[in-house]
């Protein structure tokens, strides 16, 4: 019996499907383990540094990808051309943002993450020493309005993400 799944609303205190425990020396599961050592998961030094370090390479990877890809665009019916580039690459910018700026407690992942974006964006910009540039300011006699865009609209997202309020209820302070 002590192996049955046991039906959700049995007893609120324990999961809805495990294996039960039986006492001192029987099975314990891994809500009982975090539970003993005291800190919430994911709280160690190491895994927080090393989620920071992720942040801040996605966002180095971002501003790279975005770099690349904000100038491709098509042409409708040949009626205007459509930036499917900056159309990827703003909105991804935003949603990488966002999402670390909800999934961890403090700003910082974010930040960093932003950091990284916004300096890759900066380092592609300026030309290579074979005299290449990814963000040129002119294309073909005329103003680069993806690439300004690119720059601008990549650094405003970013400025916007992190200054804006957390919302919802106010949380736990950790330690």
């Amino acid at each position: 019996m002590d192996n049955e799944p046991r039906r959700y609303g049995a007893d609120p205190s324990e999961p809805a499907y495990g294996i039960r425990t039986t006492g001192a020396g029987g099975p314990t599961s891994s809500a009982d383990l975090a539970a003993d050592s005291g800190a919430p998961v994911g709280a160690s030094i190491l895994t927080r540094v090393l989620g920071y370090v992720v942040a801040l390479l996605l966002g180095a990877l971002f501003g790279v990808l975005g770099t690349v890809v904000h100038q491709i665009s098509f042409s409708v019916f040949g009626l205007f051309d459509l930036p499917i580039g900056l159309i990827i690459a703003l909105p991804a910018v935003a949603l990488l943002l966002v999402g670390l700026r909800m999934s961890f407690a403090s700003r910082l992942a974010s930040i960093l993450a932003g950091v990284g974006l916004v300096g890759m964006v900066a380092l592609l910009a300026l030309p290579s020493p074979g005299g290449s540039i990814l963000i040129p300011g002119s294309v073909a006699g005329s103003e680069n309005v993806l690439g300004t865009v690119w720059l601008i609209g990549s650094t405003l997202i970013a400025v916007v993400v992190l200054a804006w309020p957390r919302l919802g209820g106010a949380r736990p302070a950790t330690k």
